[in-house]
């Protein structure tokens, strides 16, 4: 098997970037970010390195070290969209074309 090729031999196969992604540099240019090892959020204007493509809301307050994750209320920035909500438990596609930063704020007391 050969590791080293630069291209495609099967079309459907997804190529692999070793680099870090910059994804408020993706949704800049228009492109949707490829499979990466890594990917560069913001999280209210913070650099964060994250691993898994799909994180949740938790995992992406805990990285940021916002913590406990129930007492922040997180959303995501897609460009040429208003802010959304991220539940706790839901899963953010860091490939989907568009996502830029997320933003989270200390929920206050009188929401559930």
């Amino acid at each position: 098997m050969d590791t080293n090729r630069t291209e495609r031999d099967d079309p459907g196969e997804e190529a692999v970037v070793d680099d870090i992604i910059d994804l408020e540099e993706y949704a800049r240019l228009g492109k949707q970010p490829p499979l990466s090892k890594g990917y560069r959020i913001k999280v209210n204007g913070e650099g964060f390195i994250v691993h898994d493509p799909k994180p949740t809301g938790r995992e992406i307050l805990t990285l940021a070290g916002l913590l406990p994750a129930e007492e922040y209320t997180l959303r995501v920035k897609a460009a040429g969209k208003p802010l959304e909500k991220v539940k706790l438990d839901e899963k953010v596609d860091l490939r989907e074309r568009g996502v830029e930063k997320f933003k989270a704020l200390p929920r206050d007391q009188t929401e559930g």
